[in-house]
Protein backbone atom coordinates (compact mmCIF):
# COMPACT_ATOMS: atom_id res chain seq x y z
CA UNK A 1 0.00 0.00 0.00
CA UNK A 2 1.52 3.62 -1.26
CA UNK A 3 2.23 5.66 1.92
CA UNK A 4 0.50 9.14 1.76
CA UNK A 5 3.46 11.32 1.62
CA UNK A 6 3.94 15.00 3.08
CA UNK A 7 3.27 16.65 -0.25
CA UNK A 8 0.14 14.86 -0.90
CA UNK A 9 -1.32 15.80 2.58
CA UNK A 10 -0.34 19.47 1.62
CA UNK A 11 -1.84 19.68 -2.08
CA UNK A 12 -5.53 17.85 -0.39
CA UNK A 13 -5.62 20.66 1.79
CA UNK A 14 -4.45 23.37 -0.03
CA UNK A 15 -6.82 22.38 -2.77
CA UNK A 16 -10.12 22.06 -0.28
CA UNK A 17 -10.51 24.94 0.47
CA UNK A 18 -10.93 26.69 -2.92
CA UNK A 19 -13.38 23.73 -3.95
CA UNK A 20 -15.57 24.22 -0.72
CA UNK A 21 -15.85 28.24 -1.63
CA UNK A 22 -16.44 27.14 -5.48
CA UNK A 23 -19.40 25.13 -4.18
CA UNK A 24 -20.39 27.99 -1.81
CA UNK A 25 -20.03 30.83 -3.90
CA UNK A 26 -22.35 29.21 -6.51
CA UNK A 27 -25.24 28.15 -3.77
CA UNK A 28 -24.77 32.28 -2.51
CA UNK A 29 -25.27 33.17 -5.56
CA UNK A 30 -28.36 31.33 -6.37
CA UNK A 31 -29.25 32.74 -2.71
CA UNK A 32 -28.76 36.22 -3.89
CA UNK A 33 -30.91 35.83 -6.92
CA UNK A 34 -33.64 34.81 -4.92
CA UNK A 35 -33.48 37.54 -2.53
CA UNK A 36 -33.36 40.13 -5.09
CA UNK A 37 -36.84 38.58 -6.39
CA UNK A 38 -38.44 39.64 -2.82
CA UNK A 39 -39.60 42.97 -3.49
CA UNK A 40 -41.59 41.17 -6.33
CA UNK A 41 -42.99 38.53 -4.99
CA UNK A 42 -44.00 40.46 -2.30
CA UNK A 43 -45.79 43.21 -4.52
CA UNK A 44 -47.32 40.58 -7.33
CA UNK A 45 -48.38 37.93 -4.66
CA UNK A 46 -48.50 39.04 -1.15
CA UNK A 47 -49.89 42.15 -1.69
CA UNK A 48 -52.27 41.10 -4.70
CA UNK A 49 -53.90 38.34 -2.17
CA UNK A 50 -54.42 41.63 -0.05
CA UNK A 51 -55.54 43.64 -2.50
CA UNK A 52 -58.05 41.02 -4.14
CA UNK A 53 -59.57 40.75 -0.70
CA UNK A 54 -60.42 44.23 0.37
CA UNK A 55 -61.94 44.05 -3.20
CA UNK A 56 -64.63 41.19 -2.41
CA UNK A 57 -65.02 43.13 1.01
CA UNK A 58 -66.09 46.62 -0.78
CA UNK A 59 -68.17 44.69 -3.91
CA UNK A 60 -70.10 43.44 -0.62
CA UNK A 61 -70.46 47.16 0.75
CA UNK A 62 -71.53 48.63 -2.43
CA UNK A 63 -73.96 45.45 -3.02
CA UNK A 64 -75.80 46.73 -0.18
CA UNK A 65 -75.57 50.44 -0.73
CA UNK A 66 -76.63 49.84 -4.19
CA UNK A 67 -80.09 48.35 -3.07
CA UNK A 68 -80.85 51.94 -1.79
CA UNK A 69 -80.33 53.23 -5.41
CA UNK A 70 -82.64 54.30 -8.14
CA UNK A 71 -80.78 51.76 -10.60
CA UNK A 72 -80.09 49.38 -7.62
CA UNK A 73 -80.54 46.14 -9.46
CA UNK A 74 -77.79 46.85 -11.60
CA UNK A 75 -75.46 48.19 -9.27
CA UNK A 76 -75.80 45.03 -7.45
CA UNK A 77 -75.72 42.77 -10.62
CA UNK A 78 -72.23 44.55 -11.47
CA UNK A 79 -71.07 44.13 -7.87
CA UNK A 80 -71.34 40.63 -7.80
CA UNK A 81 -70.04 40.17 -10.92
CA UNK A 82 -66.67 42.50 -9.32
CA UNK A 83 -66.80 40.29 -6.13
CA UNK A 84 -66.81 36.95 -8.91
CA UNK A 85 -64.01 38.04 -10.40
CA UNK A 86 -61.99 38.89 -7.21
CA UNK A 87 -63.15 35.44 -6.28
CA UNK A 88 -61.23 33.98 -8.59
CA UNK A 89 -58.01 36.16 -9.01
CA UNK A 90 -58.28 35.92 -5.23
CA UNK A 91 -57.48 32.02 -5.82
CA UNK A 92 -54.54 32.66 -8.32
CA UNK A 93 -52.59 33.84 -4.83
CA UNK A 94 -52.53 31.55 -2.17
CA UNK A 95 -49.90 30.21 -0.67
CA UNK A 96 -51.08 28.34 2.87
CA UNK A 97 -53.61 26.04 3.36
CA UNK A 98 -55.11 28.77 5.97
CA UNK A 99 -55.58 31.08 3.15
CA UNK A 100 -56.99 28.21 0.76
CA UNK A 101 -59.63 27.26 4.31
CA UNK A 102 -60.85 30.53 4.18
CA UNK A 103 -61.33 31.41 0.62
CA UNK A 104 -63.00 28.11 0.28
CA UNK A 105 -65.28 28.72 3.08
CA UNK A 106 -66.15 32.00 1.63
CA UNK A 107 -66.76 30.87 -1.83
CA UNK A 108 -69.32 28.38 -0.48
CA UNK A 109 -71.21 31.00 1.49
CA UNK A 110 -71.18 33.46 -1.02
CA UNK A 111 -73.39 31.50 -3.91
CA UNK A 112 -76.65 31.03 -2.19
CA UNK A 113 -76.54 34.33 -0.19
CA UNK A 114 -75.58 36.44 -3.03
CA UNK A 115 -78.54 34.67 -5.36
CA UNK A 116 -80.97 35.33 -2.51
CA UNK A 117 -79.54 38.79 -1.86
CA UNK A 118 -80.42 40.16 -5.73
CA UNK A 119 -83.81 38.58 -5.12
CA UNK A 120 -84.68 39.04 -1.41
CA UNK A 121 -86.31 41.52 0.85
CA UNK A 122 -83.83 44.37 1.93
CA UNK A 123 -85.23 44.09 5.12
CA UNK A 124 -84.95 40.25 5.50
CA UNK A 125 -83.08 40.16 8.74
CA UNK A 126 -81.95 36.58 7.87
CA UNK A 127 -80.39 37.64 4.58
CA UNK A 128 -79.02 40.79 6.43
CA UNK A 129 -77.49 38.63 8.73
CA UNK A 130 -75.50 36.20 5.78
CA UNK A 131 -74.36 38.92 4.70
CA UNK A 132 -72.50 40.33 7.95
CA UNK A 133 -71.44 36.52 8.09
CA UNK A 134 -69.92 37.19 4.50
CA UNK A 135 -68.11 40.23 6.16
CA UNK A 136 -66.60 38.40 8.74
CA UNK A 137 -65.44 36.07 6.18
CA UNK A 138 -63.56 38.48 4.06
CA UNK A 139 -62.13 39.47 7.49
CA UNK A 140 -60.74 36.33 7.73
CA UNK A 141 -59.70 35.75 4.18
CA UNK A 142 -57.55 39.18 5.24
CA UNK A 143 -56.49 38.29 7.88
CA UNK A 144 -54.75 34.59 6.79
CA UNK A 145 -53.31 36.76 3.83
CA UNK A 146 -51.35 39.24 6.72
CA UNK A 147 -50.24 36.15 8.02
CA UNK A 148 -49.37 34.35 5.14
CA UNK A 149 -47.04 37.94 4.24
CA UNK A 150 -45.69 37.22 8.04
CA UNK A 151 -44.75 33.08 7.64
CA UNK A 152 -43.18 34.78 3.77
CA UNK A 153 -40.83 37.56 5.70
CA UNK A 154 -39.92 34.87 9.20
CA UNK A 155 -38.96 32.38 6.54
CA UNK A 156 -36.70 35.00 4.46
CA UNK A 157 -34.84 36.36 7.78
CA UNK A 158 -34.55 32.46 8.45
CA UNK A 159 -32.82 32.13 4.90
CA UNK A 160 -31.00 34.97 5.87
CA UNK A 161 -29.42 33.57 8.76
CA UNK A 162 -28.77 30.36 6.89
CA UNK A 163 -27.25 31.96 4.44
CA UNK A 164 -24.87 33.79 6.89
CA UNK A 165 -23.88 31.13 8.63
CA UNK A 166 -23.01 29.45 5.23
CA UNK A 167 -20.40 32.31 4.49
CA UNK A 168 -18.99 32.40 7.94
CA UNK A 169 -18.30 28.73 7.85
CA UNK A 170 -17.45 28.87 3.68
CA UNK A 171 -15.55 32.32 4.02
CA UNK A 172 -13.74 31.87 7.57
CA UNK A 173 -13.70 28.43 9.10
CA UNK A 174 -12.94 26.67 6.92
CA UNK A 175 -10.00 28.93 4.97
CA UNK A 176 -8.51 28.81 8.71
CA UNK A 177 -8.72 25.08 9.11
CA UNK A 178 -6.58 24.40 6.07
CA UNK A 179 -4.51 26.88 6.78
CA UNK A 180 -4.06 25.55 10.74
CA UNK A 181 -3.28 21.97 9.12
CA UNK A 182 -0.92 23.17 6.55
CA UNK A 183 0.85 25.11 9.27
CA UNK A 184 1.36 22.07 11.52
CA UNK A 185 2.65 19.88 8.31
CA UNK A 186 4.30 22.28 6.92
CA UNK A 187 6.12 22.72 10.61
CA UNK A 188 7.24 19.05 11.11
CA UNK A 189 8.24 19.83 7.33
CA UNK A 190 10.79 22.01 7.91
CA UNK A 191 11.98 20.92 11.63
CA UNK A 192 13.08 17.89 9.48
CA UNK A 193 14.75 19.18 6.26
CA UNK A 194 16.73 21.28 8.77
CA UNK A 195 17.34 18.21 10.75
CA UNK A 196 18.51 16.88 7.48
CA UNK A 197 20.68 19.88 6.43
CA UNK A 198 22.46 19.38 9.42
CA UNK A 199 23.14 15.94 9.12
CA UNK A 200 24.54 16.57 5.52
CA UNK A 201 26.76 19.51 6.83
CA UNK A 202 28.25 16.51 9.17
CA UNK A 203 28.61 14.23 6.67
CA UNK A 204 29.86 16.16 4.12
CA UNK A 205 33.07 17.20 6.84
CA UNK A 206 33.93 13.86 6.93
CA UNK A 207 36.73 12.28 4.48
CA UNK A 208 34.55 9.81 3.55
CA UNK A 209 32.54 12.24 1.58
CA UNK A 210 34.99 12.85 -0.72
CA UNK A 211 34.40 9.44 -2.51
CA UNK A 212 32.52 9.50 -5.58
CA UNK A 213 29.55 7.96 -5.18
CA UNK A 214 29.05 9.21 -2.00
CA UNK A 215 29.87 12.73 -3.10
CA UNK A 216 27.51 12.25 -6.11
CA UNK A 217 24.39 11.36 -3.41
CA UNK A 218 25.47 14.42 -1.28
CA UNK A 219 25.50 16.65 -3.86
CA UNK A 220 21.69 15.60 -5.29
CA UNK A 221 20.51 16.17 -1.54
CA UNK A 222 22.11 19.38 -1.28
CA UNK A 223 20.78 20.56 -4.45
CA UNK A 224 17.08 18.98 -3.14
CA UNK A 225 17.28 21.01 0.03
CA UNK A 226 18.71 24.06 -1.43
CA UNK A 227 15.96 24.29 -4.05
CA UNK A 228 13.24 23.72 -0.96
CA UNK A 229 14.65 26.78 0.59
CA UNK A 230 17.12 24.95 2.84
CA UNK A 231 20.72 26.13 1.55
CA UNK A 232 24.23 25.54 2.67
CA UNK A 233 24.88 27.50 5.98
CA UNK A 234 26.63 30.84 4.91
CA UNK A 235 29.66 31.04 7.38
CA UNK A 236 30.10 34.32 7.08
CA UNK A 237 26.19 34.99 8.67
CA UNK A 238 25.34 33.77 12.05
CA UNK A 239 23.08 30.91 12.77
CA UNK A 240 19.66 31.51 13.33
Amino acid sequence: MTNVTIITKIRFFAGLAPVILLVVSTLVALALLDFGNIPSTVKEEHLAAIKYADGLDIALYKMEWGRTQPDGVQIVVDQQRRFADYLDSASGHLFTAEQRAKLDALAQAAKPTLDAFRHGDPHDEVLAAKLRDLHSKVTDLENADEIALDQFEDATRSRARELVALLIFAGILVPMTCFAILWFLTKDARSEMRAMRTELETVADAPVAKEPTLARILEVFDRALTQLGFPKPNPMLAEE
